[in-house]
């Protein structure tokens, strides 16, 4: 019993080991040692032939990898620094040692270890360090809050709200919220603006007024100034004019009264606007009254009438006659009065008090011209008096102290009369008033009359309170309708001569005018001397009307005898004087401006005053004089030339109405008709007052067109010129630039300057200088931003001068070597650049007028400039033949082209232009200039502020800056410029090689690949070949359902795991032909066939028989399809050929199983044996094959067995 059960045990080990040679009939497979992981710890499994290799990770030893040996064990970490253990590696933990790096061996700034609080900067300086606070902190460190509302920064009644962590403003956008740095922001009120309300919004710019009705802006706010009458003739009202209003629509208004409509509580209304003479609702009632010969009116007065207390009392009326002296208005009682009247045409107030001091006001203008004047009385702390009208247009004001002290109601006075009392009687027997005398009565006309804010009309008189005053004024006087001209007063000198004509005008109704003689007319000169013939001449009055351009003349002379008793002229375009033994006098003000002026003199025993104008200049005493008969007045110049240059030279211009004391002297007598005049000697002196024709020298330059003025021109320039004579040339006028350029005038030019867009390696912009460059270059500025950490700005190189600006560890970065130099100066900014904002750049040296000096840099004017320790030169050797590279270098650059915004770059004021000259338009005219050489275009139009600054991306969109533009790169689900636009995710279909169907949420889609793709967008081709089971070195060629095998060498199969038999090539010329699997060759009478071996058919036996289609093998063994043979798999109670033998049955006798399992056992050993030669063999034929060369295998013969594609199986292991 016991040796049956060995022998069972051997029969079913000689079944495994039957079961594996099966399997692995070719011995192509091997043994994967390292399918069990037996590496520990993290360690890499390398499998052998039979065995197994562990690479350990650090810290591990053993076959396994299973010794922790611990990686802090040989102290790596050195100046105190503490090793953490972490598993299979290790790390220094610096802190607190001073140091950094992965070992701790690199001593570490002072900003290393962070000192500074609430995301402030720090900035290392040798062993110490700076914190730079965000707005809202201080302290060393930035550790103490600000609060900066306390200074109370907003402006127009903002609110100031300091941000967190201290307080937080619902609804602020993000710029205005930073972490660690809190600030504080102002909301402003509606209508302003800026960062502390510091802006009035203009509210007009939106052009709220409608219908022609005129926008003022206001403080938060703006006000519509509708027209009265439009266009169309329709009154329009409301805020914005918008309303049409109809109140005036049937013109409600007597006597020309303007009506103004106006629209309340829905109701439209009018207001009357009554002109002179006319009151009441619709202008009906009348207001002028007209006093004809001893009138008078009589108004009531009294506590009814008076105003309320604390008010001023007020008399205000409008008056017209041509009488000097009469009487206006008298109001009083017995205790005090108040008088106003004109007296010798003036107009006084008088205001008296009983036992108490008078009030004396006057306004010295003459008001008895037959015109309208507009008087004002107020009474209150001070009495004033206001006149408006004549000579009076802009109003003539007197004021003194009131004399009604105590709080006496200054307006209770029992009556008040205008224009005279009542036949008969005074005003002391009339109204008690003592020391009043009698008064003219008035004649003219009275209008407008208020008193105490009472209108005083005949309607409102009482019956017999008024005599001779009639409604209306008829009064025509002598002076009415100006009878002067506007060229003299009207004053009633004498009969029949009404007017006091003004300089230069003469005669009835000054129509004539005084004959200038001109001067210096077309470059002579001349001059006129007046002979006198009175004598004892001692108070003198001379005056003239001068004329001239020109800043030097003599203008008078008076020579008494071979003396010259005093003499004016022209010095500097101002007045001057001089008289013998006494310091000369010089006028303040301009006369040489080609406007007419009054000049004359005063002469007093021992005083000589000078007058401009009316205007005293000063006197200079004088010894005592009088002019004799025979003394000369020369005008212009004297007959001694040498004599006359002493004196400022020869007049040009003209000089007119020439008076001495009453008697004027003419240049030409019977011009005027005046026999009365001198004879004068005149030398080039002409009639009238024409001027030169300064347009003869075409002084007007650059197409300017010359119109000739008085003794001057003035040129008409074209829009592109100024000046004079229009020598400055304007070009920006000419808009000489290209689109998104901006003209700059320079000295004699003009620039067209923008900001250019680089973009990385884009190649240099080259610059080089026009050749006529003298300035000294002593300084270069620009504007940038970045975002590079290191780029290339600007180079220029002539051996050994070289220019070099960069940007170099995100700091910029200027080296230059000039002149006669053997250093390299060096700066750097203290401060990063590199943070995409705009920065303001300067370098320059330190005294530009030495030969060589230290240079400094000043970035953003933000913190003080960095000086070098080094000198050297200016940039002179830019002025020659240099290239200047911009944006990049022409060969060996290691920094990197730019990539970001430069503005316009200036060396000693001169631009580097990033256009050539506009097509059709003027080239830059300056002479010094720097030239663009690069052929390629700039692209210009950068912005100075980040473009995503205003957040335009929507819906969670991330913003990238462009520099010129930006772009959104939008959610899933969201599209547009701005992801402004919800998007269906299958469109535009997606899935390459698949089907595409939405899911659920927005914008998202499944992909159903087809077969042979996989990936999210069915964009990945299938690799059928990644775990194929082509063996012998054969090729793995991938499907779309699987793959197949192309077989090397005498290989065949699906996965080239069987040998051919040798192949015979015959054949004839008509007919060749190949013979495989061991097939014969053989000449018919038909031509050459194959003679096929067993298992393989076909006209080239290329077909393998299968054997195993009859089903050969016997209980449920497998049939394996062998070349002309088969092969039974038997199961482990079956053996034989076709499987027919039971092993466990009791066809074999004890001795032949004992035999047969000595014999099983020994058979097993061999086997095993053989399974390891041949996996050792097969590996190393492996080594050798695998690969597709199309030459090999068109020499031996190979070829894809395409007859079936099989997918990828499972791995096969041996059991």
């Amino acid at each position: 019993m016991a040796l049956r059960k060995i022998n069972y045990l051997l029969i079913s080990c000689l079944s495994c080991s039957v079961l594996i040679s099966i399997k692995s009939v070719n011995c192509e497979l091997e043994i994967g040692e390292c399918w069990s992981q037996p590496c520990l710890n993290g360690a890499t499994c390398r499998d052998t032939v039979g065995a197994y290799v562990c690479a350990c990770a650090p810290g591990f030893l053993g076959a396994r990898c299973e010794l922790d040996v611990g990686q802090c064990a040989s102290r790596p970490c050195l100046h105190g620094g503490l090793c953490v253990d972490a598993g299979n590696r290790y790390s220094c933990d610096c802190s607190g040692s001073g140091y950094t790096g992965t070992h701790c061996e690199t001593l570490a700034p002072p900003c290393w270890s962070e000192p500074c609080h609430n995301n402030a900067t720090c900035e290392d300086s040798g062993d110490n360090y700076t914190c730079h606070c965000l707005p809202g902190y201080a302290g060393a460190q930035c550790e103490s809050h600000v609060h900066q509302c306390a200074s109370s920064p907003c402006q127009a009644g903002g609110q100031c709200v300091e941000l967190e962590p201290f307080g937080r403003l619902a609804g602020l956008p993000p710029s205005f919220r930073h972490p660690g740095a809190p600030g504080y922001v102002c909301t402003c009120p509606p209508g302003f603006t800026g960062i502390h309300c510091e802006e009035d919004i203009d509210e007009c710019s939106s052009h709220p007024c409608q219908n022609g009705g005129t926008c003022e802006n206001l403080p938060g706010g703006y006000t519509c100034r509708c027209p009265l009458d439009g266009p169309s003739g329709t009154f329009y009202g409301g805020r914005d004019c918008s309303d049409v209003l109809l109140g005036c629509a049937h013109h409600p208004c007597l006597h020309q009264g303007t009506c103004v409509p106006h629209l309340r509580d829905g109701r439209h209304g009018f207001r009357c606007l009554c002109p002179p003479g006319h009151a009441g609702p619709v202008c009906e009632a009348v207001t002028t009254l007209a006093f004809s010969g001893h009138g008078f009116l009589r108004v009531a007065s009294g506590p009814a009438a008076a105003p309320a207390r604390g008010q001023a009392c007020h008399v205000a009326l409008r008056f017209q006659t041509d009488r000097p002296d009469a009487l206006l208005l008298f109001r009083g009682d017995g205790d005090a009065s108040v008088k106003l009247e004109l007296l010798g045409g003036r107009l006084h107030l008088s205001a008296r008090v009983r036992d108490g001091p008078g009030v004396l006001l006057s306004v010295p203008r003459d008001t008895s011209d037959g015109e309208w004047h507009a008087v004002e009385v107020a009474f209150a702390e001070t009495v004033t008096l206001s006149l408006t009208g004549g000579a009076c247009e802009e109003g003539c004001l007197a004021q003194a102290p009131s004399p009604f002290a105590g709080g006496r109601a200054t307006c209770a006075f029992r009556s008040s009369f205008l224009g005279g009392f009542p036949a008969g009687t005074t005003s002391v027997a009339l109204l008690g008033a003592d020391d009043v005398p009698p008064a003219p009565p008035f004649e003219g006309c009275l209008q407008d009359v208020t008193i105490d804010g009472h209108r005083v009309t005949l309607e409102s008189v009482s019956p017999g309170w008024s005599l001779n005053v009639g409604a209306g004024c008829a009064r025509r006087g002598p002076c009415h309708g100006q009878p002067c001209g506007g060229r003299g007063r009207c004053a009633h000198l004498e009969p029949g001569r009404p007017c006091d004509c003004d300089p230069p005008h003469a005669g009835p109704g000054c129509l004539a005018e005084h004959v200038a003689g001109r001067f210096g007319h077309e470059g002579s000169t001349g001059y006129a001397a007046f002979p006198l013939e009175e004598s004892n001449m001692e108070n003198i009055s001379f005056s003239m009307l001068v004329r001239t351009r020109r800043p030097s003349g003599l203008l008078l002379a008076l020579q008494s005898g071979a003396r010259r008793q005093v003499r004016v002229w022209i010095e500097h375009g101002r007045l001057a004087m001089l008289a013998p033994g006494s310091p000369g006098l010089a006028g303040k003000f301009a006369i040489s401006d080609g406007h007419v002026h009054s000049v004359s003199l005063g002469i007093e025993p021992g005083k000589i005053e000078l007058y401009q104008s009316s205007q005293s200049l000063g006197f200079i005493a004088a010894p005592a004089w009088k002019i004799q008969r025979g003394d000369v007045v020369y005008l212009g110049g004297l007959p001694d030339r040498q004599e006359t240059q002493l004196n400022g030279g020869f007049f040009k211009g003209c000089i007119q109405d020439v008076r001495l004391n009453s008697q004027n002297l003419e240049f030409f007598p019977n011009s005027t008709g005046n026999d009365a005049s001198l004879n004068p000697v005149l030398v080039n002196v002409t009639q009238g007052c024409p001027g030169d024709d300064m347009c003869k020298s075409k002084p007007c330059h650059n197409g300017g067109t010359c119109r000739s003025l008085w003794d001057d021109f003035s040129c008409s320039c074209p829009a592109h010129a100024a000046g004079k004579t229009c020598e400055e040339a304007r070009w920006c006028e000419l808009s000489p630039c290209p689109p998104g350029a901006q003209c700059q005038p320079v000295p004699r030019g003009f620039e067209c300057v923008a900001n250019a867009v680089f973009h990385g390696q884009s190649g240099a912009v080259v610059f080089r200088s026009n050749g006529n460059i003298t300035r000294e270059l002593t300084n270069i500025t620009f504007g940038f931003r970045t975002r590079d950490a290191n780029a290339m700005i600007l180079h220029a190189e002539r051996e050994p001068e070289f220019l070099d600006i960069s940007i170099r560890d995100s700091r910029l970065f200027f080296q230059l070597q000039s002149g006669n130099s053997f250093y390299v100066l060096r700066l750097a900014s203290p401060q990063p650049v590199s943070d995409g904002m705009w920065h303001e750049v300067t370098f320059a040296m330190a005294d530009p007028l030495a030969q060589a000096s230290g240079w400094r840099m000043e970035v953003d004017s933000r913190a003080p400039p960095v000086a070098s320790a080094v000198a050297a030169g200016s940039l002179a050797f830019l002025k020659d033949d240099t290239d200047i590279h911009v944006g990049d270098r022409a060969t060996g650059n290691t920094t990197g082209g730019l990539e970001g915004c430069l503005g316009t770059i200036e060396i000693g004021g001169i631009h580097l232009p990033y256009f050539g000259d506009a097509r059709g338009s003027a080239s830059r005219p300056q002479e010094e200039q720097f030239l663009r050489i690069s052929a390629r275009s700039v692209a210009t139009g950068c912005l100075r502020l980040n473009a995503c600054s205003s957040s335009p991306c929507l819906h969670g969109g991330d913003c990238e800056d462009a520099y010129s533009s930006y772009h959104c790169s939008c959610p899933l689900g969201w599209s547009g410029a701005r992801c402004e636009l919800r998007v269906d995710g299958c469109f535009p279909n997606p899935c390459i090689h698949g089907n595409c169907s939405a899911a659920g949420a927005a914008a998202a889609y499944l992909c159903r690949c087809e077969p042979g793709y996989a990936g999210a967008n069915c964009e990945v081709e299938t690799d059928h070949c990644q775990r194929h089971q082509c063996a012998n070195g054969a090729t793995c060629l991938s499907g779309i359902h699987g793959y197949a095998c192309l077989c090397p060498g005498n290989f065949t199969g699906r996965f080239c795991r069987q040998s051919r038999l040798p192949a015979t090539v015959c054949g004839n010329e008509q007919r060749n032909l190949t013979c495989y699997n061991g097939g014969n060759c053989t000449e018919l009478p038909a031509g050459p066939a194959c003679l096929c071996g067993e298992g393989f058919a076909g006209e080239r036996c290329e077909e393998d028989v299968d054997e195993c289609a009859s089903g050969p093998c016997l209980h449920g063994g497998r049939c394996r399809d062998l070349r002309g043979r088969f092969q039974c798999l038997c199961g482990a109670a079956f053996a034989g050929e076709r499987c027919e033998l039971d092993l466990a049955g009791h066809l074999l006798p004890d001795d032949v199983l004992t035999a047969t399992g000595s014999l099983t056992l020994v058979s097993l050993l061999l086997i095993l044996l053989l399974a390891v030669a041949a996996a050792v063999a097969a590996a190393n034929k492996r080594a050798t094959q695998g690969s597709y060369s199309p030459s090999r295998q068109e020499r031996e013969g190979s070829r894809v067995e395409m007859w079936s594609l099989v997918p990828p199986p499972a791995l096969e292991r041996l059991v």
